[in-house]
């Protein structure tokens, strides 16, 4: 007998999720592209508006491709900002799309206990429930964090037949959603995307592929923390240099804000000094770059 699912909910706008969106520096790139694409899907309206200014007559070319897909695929490094960035960009895209968007995301349990059939029956299930909910409130986002544990290729030598079955059952629900045109988007999040199945990296409209921050995005990561405070322009490029690499290994996003920021944080606090980077100089010193869990998507310093 299975065990009954649930899917957490989050209604949005948000002001908890807004902070956290706004909190996510040095990945406006990966913001807009995540916007524009979940806007082209969920905003039918907005977008048959457009064409009849700009092209009365139809764009014929656009059936090739149609006007998206609602799979989405988050993919990278931990602490590159995956899984934060798809569980609250419900708000920005809510006020995007002038409406209440709800998002929803599957339990870590999602794969069940193991039993014949479980695991298909409870994508199916997940996939029911958010449909549903999609429909009552009238735009909504599904975000399956881990995918490569349901998607696993089925090509794969370990493959279960479960497995199998579990990516059957995922394939066909996306399938379903694109050919009713449901107002839902799924985003699946992976910090292996090689290990996916290659027809649900087909079937993908946007693929960002996280990274750890290269120069220009620590900049931009340093500049946010750094505001508020008198750092020098000098200060701010040691700054960048500093957080390149330890041993060859990146930093990644989370190490910089997360670590060192409240590192030096707490230092500045304990001593009674001013923040700024003098003391983010300081505590780096004492910060080490997370491992890395994959070298799929490694970003160049």
């Amino acid at each position: 007998m299975t065990t009954s699912l649930r899917l957490s909910e989050v209604s949005h706008p948000s002001k908890d999720a807004a902070a956290r969106y706004d909190a996510l520096m040095g990945i406006d790139g990966y913001k807009e592209q995540l916007l524009d694409e979940l806007s082209l899907w969920l905003d039918a309206a907005r977008v048959e508006k457009w064409q009849k200014t700009h092209h009365p007559k139809g764009l014929p070319g656009v059936g090739t491709f149609g006007w998206g897909s609602p799979l989405i695929l988050l993919s990278g490094d931990v602490g590159c900002g995956k899984t934060a960035l798809a569980t609250s960009v419900g708000t920005p895209l809510a006020r995007e799309l002038d409406r209440k968007v709800i998002a929803m995301e599957t339990p870590s349990d999602i794969r069940g206990h193991g039993l014949v059939g479980e695991l298909s029956t409870r994508i199916t299930d997940a996939f029911s429930q958010a449909r549903a909910r999609a429909k009552h409130v009238g735009c909504g986002l599904l975000v399956i964090d881990e995918a490569d544990d349901l998607a696993t290729a089925r090509d794969q030598m370990h493959a279960h037949h479960e497995d199998r079955a579990g990516v059957n059952a995922l394939i066909k629900e996306v399938d379903a959603i694109g050919r009713e045109r449901t107002p839902l988007a799924v985003l699946l999040i992976t910090n292996r995307s090689s290990a996916l199945d290659p027809a649900v990296m087909r079937r993908a409209s946007l693929h960002l592929r996280f990274g750890r921050p290269n120069a220009t995005q620590r900049r931009a990561l340093l500049e946010r923390l750094l505001m508020g405070t008198r750092a020098t322009e000098d200060e701010l490029e040691t700054l960048v240099e500093a957080t390149s690499a330890r041993r060859g290994v990146p930093f990644s996003f989370s190490d910089l804000t997360m670590r060192l920021g409240r590192s030096a944080l707490r230092q500045a606090w304990r001593c009674d000094c001013p923040f700024g980077a003098a003391v983010l100089l300081e505590a780096l010193v004492h910060i080490e770059p997370s491992p890395l869990v994959t070298r799929e998507e490694r970003t160049d310093a």
